[in-house]
């Protein structure tokens, strides 16, 4: 009897050309997506090339100019004078780059808010380093056309279209009694309608995916658990929205009816809820001005340089071990070192500023994160990010390790300047450099393929019991 169906079903579908049509148009959206997404991928890694190609010329010529004022072949004023600590500090700096992720192409996420290349100076304080970037506003309104699009907003209204006939089609032709009158269950028999679309719709996302891996120039093999992982939450969440189908047909409504019950659904479930949880968030945990935060960091900045001398002096007190070793000789760096200095009084005295902000921005992110258990569209948002890596959390780790490397900037060139010392050409071989490691960034993908699985199994058995209490009364009435 199942198989009979199956084939009956099979037959019926591969015959109904907007089905057919319905799959195809799918599938382009996919690889368009996909062809979007590997697109924005090649021109953010492009960028970051670019910057990296400026800072290895600039070496080169820092280099050259290094070797000629050594040689005596050039003269240069004082304070351009390639010799200088802080001028290497702060006109060569490394390029603190945040090179995408094997599978960036899936989801834009936080990407088109944040840029991926700063260049920490010796002069700029690390704590207050923009990482923001200027993007269209009208594009960032609307979101990116990617991978995470098709699957998170266009896949469940496919499912929708696919579904939300299962039993009123049956009745509005006149063949549901004869059904009912065969030695087959309700429910069993609209189950297996609903396994067999089940069943084409996971084949073509996956075979979508493939596709899309390869127009990315992606290897499968090396990234084979990750897209094991994509598939294992697109299925889940595929059956979901299956069984939402399942439960609403279970109620014996037309199938206009049908239609616009399932559309409220995936309008709450999809738009409203997401929606609402960000303005909670916004609402219960404020993220103070950042204005004011800028303002008092210059009054306090403005403080610290008046009494730079002094400050200074207690510096010395607090780092013996910069103390210039030879004191018969000017230190070149006097100007400068009073100012480094007052930094660390500045960073003390907005402290509680900064932490203030970052407090409330985390708090709003961990509300957010909590409350995506109550969604399976951001369950796979949020998978779908973190496979991606283009999460917050990526992103605070980034910064996080960009502030780690600015210190580390500081810390190399601050001793030798304090101990009046010379740049030269094999000191850039020695220098700090910055590697972004995803590695540091812990992965939720378990909790959200856990939370999805937990959402269909749910639905499955809600599905279940309405049929067996509601369903054969409502439609036999």
């Amino acid at each position: 009897m199942f198989l009979h169906q199956i084939k009956y079903e099979w037959l019926q579908l591969s015959r109904d050309k907007w089905v057919s049509t319905l799959l195809i148009i799918f599938i382009a959206l996919c690889l368009f997506a996909a062809n979007n997404g590997s697109k924005k991928v090649a021109l953010r890694q492009a960028e970051v090339e670019a910057s990296l190609a400026v800072m290895r010329a600039a070496d080169s010529d820092f280099k050259a100019n290094i070797d000629s004022v050594e040689r005596g072949l050039k003269t240069v004023e004082p304070w351009l004078n390639p010799r200088r600590l802080n001028f290497i500090g702060n006109r060569a700096p490394r390029v603190a780059a945040m090179q995408p992720a094997p599978l960036a192409f899936l989801s834009t996420g936080q990407s088109d808010l944040f840029t991926h290349t700063i260049k920490p100076t010796l002069y700029g304080e690390s704590y207050v380093l923009s990482f923001g970037e200027l993007s269209n506003p009208v594009q960032l309104m609307f979101g990116s056309f990617d991978l995470a699009f098709v699957l998170i907003y266009l896949l469940p209204l496919l499912v929708l279209a696919f579904s939300y006939n299962l039993l009123s089609s049956e009745k509005e032709q006149g063949s549901l009694r004869l059904t009912l009158a065969q030695p087959v269950s309700l429910f069993a028999w609209l189950f297996n309608k609903m396994i067999l679309r089940f069943f084409i719709m996971t084949t073509i996302v996956t075979t979508s995916l493939i596709l899309a891996l390869v127009i990315a120039g992606i290897p499968i093999v090396e990234v084979f658990s990750s897209v094991l992982l994509i598939v294992a939450l697109v299925t889940l969440y595929i059956f979901f929205w299956f069984t939402v189908s399942l439960i609403v047909n279970a109620f014996g409504r037309s199938s206009g009816t049908n239609a616009i019950t399932i559309i409220s659904f995936w309008v709450i479930l999809v738009l409203l809820l997401p929606a609402a949880i960000s303005q909670l968030a916004n609402s219960l945990y404020p993220v103070p001005s950042r204005i004011n935060m800028i303002h008092e960091m210059r009054i306090a900045k403005s403080d610290a340089e008046k009494v730079a001398d002094t400050i200074l002096s207690s510096y010395y007190r607090d780092h013996p071990e910069l103390a210039q070793r030879d004191t018969t000789i000017q230190n070149q760096y006097q100007f400068y070192l009073g100012y480094f200095a007052s930094q660390d009084v500045v960073k003390k005295s907005v402290a509680p500023v900064l932490e203030e902000y970052q407090t409330k921005l985390s708090a709003q992110q961990q509300f957010v994160e909590s409350f995506r258990f109550i969604s399976p569209s951001l369950l796979l948002q949020n998978a779908l990010n973190d496979v991606a890596g283009t999460s917050s959390r990526h992103y605070d780790s980034y910064r996080s390790q960009v502030v780690a490397f600015a210190e580390e900037w500081r810390a190399y060139f601050l001793p030798r300047m304090f101990n009046n010392e010379w740049m030269t050409k094999t000191d850039f071989e020695r220098l700090p450099t910055f590697t972004f490691h995803y590695g540091q960034v812990d992965s939720t993908s378990s909790a959200d393929i856990v939370g999805l699985l937990v959402f269909a199994v749910l639905t499955f058995v809600i599905s279940s019991l309405v049929y067996r209490n509601i369903s054969r009364k409502v439609l036999i009435t």
